[in-house]
């Protein structure tokens, strides 16, 4: 068969499945379909309930094991759904509803998988800003999983792959002016230029809100967290921001 026919029959073969109604290849709101026993509230069980589950705990969310076990939405999964949904401004209601689940999904949908940059190395700090998280990867196991929060629109945190270039145990910052008190950063792990990786007193008071950022820097409102991650790292350990 000819070059020309052959084209003229795969035209011919997608014409028909187009008006068939048929689909040739999954699309991506397909790949993103809400399961038909969506909402899920306290008291659910089955698969649904599971996936959700395992997404939460890659995302660093704490679920007990029975709940897990038996693919209960009990407590700790409720209190993780609430959490999330705080984090990411959708109303805190508790239930995995329509909005949650498409978000959870999107942040939380590729289990277990880091980019090739965050396993490479014996150490990696990786840091996801869909997903508003920092992992630690030491020989390809995540052992650390905290939020973070990330520079406010015209003070972005800029994505790349980056090095440890300076350590500092009781950092500050004059971001406030040279009249004023300088800003208690500690345990900052310095990866380009004046950007830092850090402890952060306000996001640790206020948490996550609208409008609420760094100058920048990644900040970690986990004092316990950032000062065990502080000694895990040296000088030149990779540090790599990206978009999940």
């Amino acid at each position: 068969m000819s070059r020309i026919r052959r084209a003229g029959v795969a035209v011919i073969a997608v014409l028909t499945a187009v008006l068939m109604g048929l689909t040739l290849a999954p699309t991506a709101s397909a790949a993103r379909e809400v399961p038909q026993d969506v909402p899920l509230v306290m008291g659910d069980k089955g698969d649904s309930v599971a996936k959700a589950q395992r997404r939460l705990e890659w995302l660093g969310y704490e679920l007990r094991d029975k709940e897990m076990e038996k693919e209960y939405f009990g407590r700790s999964t409720h209190k993780a759904v609430k959490r999330f949904q705080q984090k990411f401004f959708i109303p805190v209601n508790g239930k995995l509803n329509k909005d949650t689940w498409r978000k959870l999904e999107e942040v939380g949908g590729g289990v277990g998988k880091l980019p090739k940059s965050c396993l490479n190395e014996t150490k990696v700090v990786c840091i996801d800003k869909t997903a508003k998280l920092l992992r630690y990867v030491r020989k390809g196991k995540v052992k650390l999983t905290v939020d973070v929060r990330f520079g406010v629109p015209g003070l972005d945190t800029p994505t790349g792959s980056y090095r440890v270039w300076f350590r500092w145990r009781d950092a500050t910052s004059g971001i406030n002016g040279p009249d004023q008190p300088r800003a208690p950063m500690p345990y900052a792990l310095f990866f380009n230029g004046d950007i830092a990786v850090h402890y952060s007193p306000p996001f640790a008071a206020s948490g996550y809100y609208p409008g609420g950022g760094s100058h920048g820097c990644v900040n970690v409102a986990d004092l316990q967290a950032v000062s065990w991650l502080f000694d895990q790292i040296p000088v030149g350990t990779r540090v790599y921001v990206y978009w999940g």
